[in-house]
């Protein structure tokens, strides 16, 4: 199969020739890659791609080292850049050395990288913790809706060079360039949500309406422009537990994200969200909503994949699941190699599995990654016999 038959084979929940592989992304600050950078795999796997259609001098498709080594089917990236023109505000008042992003109220600040000293845009706190300085900047620097770059040419011509210039080394997906639920409470911070949420619900449901508006105009350009899968990432739970009651998620949440999920379905895309943390008892409701993909499913958190596979499999892929927090950190070879075979063993039965870690790859010790690479491709093979 090529790369891209095998991805929406999975996707449409049936078994391919072999398990597809997604994972998340190395951060490139941290100690993972500096050694990768280091290694002969790098060496034997750099590649860069160039296209000729962007506007931009020197654009091309991207550095491709991470995904040729990991030999990835699925990955989130398109021509199509920052979609959103964010407006960066120095130092607001109360927030010396931060910088303000005007369309979330999120507070960030460039401190060094633990484990290798780099410099790393943190988030801090959010901003917008009353409704009148939310008004004020979006009044002052625009709203999401307005902010979409209107200068990106969705069209079919750059997504289709853009494909099959990819389409010997993965199958890419375009990112929805929104996060509703990370920018409400990271924007307005957390006590602040679920105290508008009881005292002035209203206010919540008029800026998640704003984030949703602006995700389903991406969504129709995505759409005119030829594009299959669609990535959202959108952190839901924590450790053991989801952020908001599945009561508070169902009235404030939950509506929004049905839209975009139909949005999506209506125009014949795959959507799929990544979400960190424990959300086994949100995604029935997502899924009824039409969610088809969840990415993450971060053990350490206490999802059950195995749990997951058995009452929703019919009806949701699944990507990751392999312990990238404790595991594959300061677990032993077995222990990896074990990670592995449960995963697959769980989810990837009868189809609808994408073998890779439960998250981004930060400062996993080289050698760890060596041992995660030759299991993932020594086990994704079907018929699965271990």
């Amino acid at each position: 199969m090529s790369k891209r038959e095998r991805v929406i084979r999975t996707l449409e929940l049936e078994e391919p020739d072999i398990i597809p592989i997604f994972y998340y992304g190395i951060e490139k600050t941290g100690t993972a890659y500096q050694a990768f950078m280091e290694s002969e795999e790098y060496k034997k796997n750099e590649k860069y791609i160039k296209n000729s259609y962007s506007r931009f001098k020197n654009n091309w498709v991207g550095d491709i080292t991470v995904q040729r080594f990991f030999n990835v089917d699925l990955f989130s990236m398109d021509p199509f850049r920052s979609k959103v023109k964010y407006s960066i505000v120095q130092s607001p008042p109360g927030a010396p050395g931060c910088v303000l992003e005007t369309a979330g109220g999120r507070l960030f600040k460039i401190k060094p990288q633990v484990g290798t000293g780099k410099p790393y845009l943190w988030y801090m706190d959010g901003y917008y913790k009353t409704p009148e300085i939310r008004k004020k900047y979006w009044d002052e620097y625009g709203k999401p809706s307005e902010l979409i770059d209107d200068k990106i040419n969705y069209s079919p011509k750059v997504w289709n060079e853009y494909v099959e210039s990819l389409s010997p080394y993965l199958y890419p997906m375009a990112n929805l360039g929104v996060n509703l639920h990370e920018a409400l409470f990271e924007g307005m911070t957390m006590s602040r949500v679920m105290y508008y949420m009881r005292k002035d619900p209203k206010h919540i449901h008029e800026v998640m309406t704003e984030y949703t508006k602006t995700g389903l105009e991406i969504i129709k350009r995505l759409s005119e422009a030829g594009v299959e899968v669609a990535f959202y990432g959108d952190d839901l739970g924590s450790k053991g537990k989801s952020i908001f009651s599945l009561k508070s998620f169902r009235e404030f949440i939950l509506p929004y994200y049905r839209q975009l999920y139909q949005a999506c379905r209506k125009r014949g895309i795959f959507i799929i969200q990544h979400s960190c943390g424990y959300i086994d008892n949100l995604l029935p409701d997502m899924v009824d909503a039409g969610l088809q993909g969840i990415q993450a499913l971060e053990p350490a958190a206490g999802v059950d994949l195995a749990n997951l596979k058995e009452t929703l499999g019919d009806r949701l892929c699944f990507l990751g699941g392999m312990d990238s927090t404790k595991i594959l950190n300061f677990g032993s070879p077995k222990d990896i190699e074990e990670d592995v075979k449960k995963c697959i063993k769980a989810a990837g039965v009868g189809g609808g599995y994408f073998a890779g870690p439960s998250h981004d790859i930060l400062n996993v010790p080289w050698e760890n990654l060596l041992v995660f690479h030759a299991a993932l491709e020594k086990y994704r093979k079907y018929p699965l016999n271990f």
